[in-house]
């Protein structure tokens, strides 16, 4: 939608930095006395067509002749219904060319990093299912991070059916997207010194699916020695929408296949028909409707070789890491009053749970429905439409990101990682463009992080104000300290006025926002406890983090 350098225009460099996987052009990007360059859309693996359809990716071949990294390569092909909110895109997303990455490095040497500074390694949101590194304004980018003495790389990794399609067995495991992630990080292991990065200091972010991309990542024997710290940010391993049984998510995949047409047959045959379909058959989803449940469609599964053991135990098994972890104030906001099926509110609060809570997640649905429905609206007036409305973007930020965030600093702690929470909640009430008369109220919404992190306004241009740029330089500091210290207070802070994260308090966490930020006590109003229960003793989420499977069947 815009950054707050969008109206910038960067140089195109001439010289060529001579980097491991071949010569490359980038752009020259000025802030004052700062210059930072930016490579943009450089292939990190082979195109994923053909034979390589639905296979784990292939690394790319280095090349000879220099390349022109000057402009973002094309998003992966998008499921979501991107085009209906956001309209059609300048570039088309393309199967074969996605693949690529970002890199934006400060180009005056490091005074303090002598041997390469830290890198940070940002993967998008999206459901799984749309957006692209290209999302962000690159000038924009540039001028967040990268002036706080850190490299930082964006990716981008495979969508929708074709990064996750399963059969649930041998014919296809699926999680390529997660695959994708994961070459990703081996390029950034190998190739990062070119471009001034250190290897051995690492840290992967992420937003919403990223989030939860990210912290899959730190849990998988494949990914998880590939970097030293991560922030899941409004998404998590916990959360309902990261991951399903690979049982489950292959029935999605055939019902899919079974609603454009596929006549039957075993996995084999299933998988021979994906192969065999085009890219607009693959992405249409408009009508299609699946059985299990879940607020998303095509995700990650428990596929016995990315994730060869549950969870649990691979946040037992995994070499420990820093983690910060967090979410905003009000997470369910804006997605809670964008769809139409949540209105009026008391009916959105009775279809929410049917959505979440069917017979393949517990074995008491009707029970299971009936008791989120009554704790959301308990001792409010159902014939205030405002009160009603509140309480429903409190249940799906709540059910959607605020307990899978709670679940998963709670589990990286148990298992002895150093853990740093937070919730951001500062937002520019005049920040909301078209949406600003649709809200009930305005608070931080899901994504407002994300223009104080990478300078980009994702729901509306981000027109940034003095304070808004204040906040911009505390969010940057944090994150950043974090990343190059793992400590978000930075180096040898005497005063720790972010407390790590402690199993004893479990709730006390720092509250970002302006003029001050402060620890707390009490974690979204304390309602988080219920749903702990809820969902932590739901038969899905027993199989899915400690492998306690039931017969429960959809």
């Amino acid at each position: 939608m815009g950054g707050f350098l969008s109206h910038l225009t960067p140089e195109e460099n001439i010289e060529v930095v001579n980097a491991t996987c071949g010569p490359v052009r980038g752009n020259v990007y000025k802030h004052n006395d700062v210059i930072v360059d930016g490579y943009l859309g450089i292939p990190y693996a082979k195109p994923p067509v053909g034979e390589l359809r639905f296979k784990k990716p292939v690394p790319a071949d280095t090349w000879t002749e220099p390349r022109d990294c000057f402009k973002y390569g094309p998003v992966c092909v998008q499921t979501g219904g991107f085009a209906d909110i956001a309209g059609e895109r300048s570039v088309t997303p393309e199967e074969a060319g996605c693949l690529t990455l970002n890199v934006f490095s400060p180009r005056a040497p490091s005074s303090e990093f002598k041997s390469g500074r830290p890198v940070m390694v940002y993967i998008h949101g999206g459901g799984f299912e749309l957006a692209g590194s290209s999302d962000f304004c690159a000038y924009s980018l540039s001028g967040t991070l990268p002036l706080k003495d850190v490299v930082v790389v964006t990716i981008n990794y495979r969508l929708g059916v074709f990064g996750f399609l399963t059969t649930g067995d041998n014919a296809c495991h699926g999680n390529m997207g997660l695959w994708d992630q994961t070459l990703a990080l081996k390029w950034v292991q190998k190739n990062i010194p070119s471009f001034g990065g250190d290897p051995n200091c690492v840290t992967v972010f992420g937003q919403s699916a990223g989030g939860a991309s990210t912290d899959l990542l730190s849990l998988s024997p494949q990914s998880r020695d590939l970097f030293q710290r991560f922030i899941p940010m409004s998404g998590s391993a916990h959360c309902d929408f990261a991951i399903r049984t690979a049982e489950n998510q292959a029935q999605i995949f055939r019902e899919f296949a079974q609603h454009h047409g596929f006549a039957g047959g075993d996995s084999e045959a299933l998988f021979k028909w994906y192969k065999e379909q085009s890219v607009e058959t693959l992405s249409n989803v408009k009508k299609f409707k699946k059985t299990p449940s879940g607020f998303l469609t095509f995700i990650p599964n428990l596929d016995g070789d990315f994730f060869p053991k549950p969870l649990d135990e691979l946040r037992r098994e995994a070499p420990k890491k820093q983690m910060m972890i967090g979410v905003v104030e009000y997470e369910g906001l804006m997605l809670a009053m964008m769809n139409p099926a949540f209105a009026p509110p008391d009916e959105g609060l009775k279809i929410a749970p049917k959505g979440l809570y069917g017979k393949d997640v517990v074995s008491n649905p009707e029970e299971t429905q009936r008791l989120f429905y009554e704790k959301y609206t308990e001792g409010v007036d159902k014939s205030d439409e405002n009160a009603m409305k509140k309480k429903l973007c409190e249940a799906i930020g709540d059910e959607f990101f605020n307990v899978g965030i709670l679940q998963a600093a709670k589990s990286a702690a148990k298992h002895g990682n150093e853990v740093y929470l937070y919730t951001f909640a500062y937002t520019n009430p005049e920040g909301f463009g078209m949406w600003d008369g649709m809200l009930p109220f305005k608070a931080a919404v899901h994504c407002t992080e994300l223009r104080y992190l990478l300078g980009e306004g994702v729901y509306s241009k981000f027109d940034a104000s003095e304070e808004d740029l204040k906040v911009v330089e505390t969010t940057t500091t944090l994150f950043s300290n974090f990343a190059k210290y793992g400590n978000p207070n930075g180096k040898g802070a005497t005063s720790n006025e972010w407390e790590k994260y402690n199993l004893e308090s479990p709730e006390r966490h720092f509250h970002i926002s302006y003029p001050l930020c402060e620890m707390r006590d009490v974690y979204h109003e304390g309602r988080i406890g219920f749903l702990e229960k809820l969902d932590g003793e739901s038969d899905k989420y027993q199989e899915l983090i400690y492998g306690r499977k039931k017969s429960a069947k959809i």
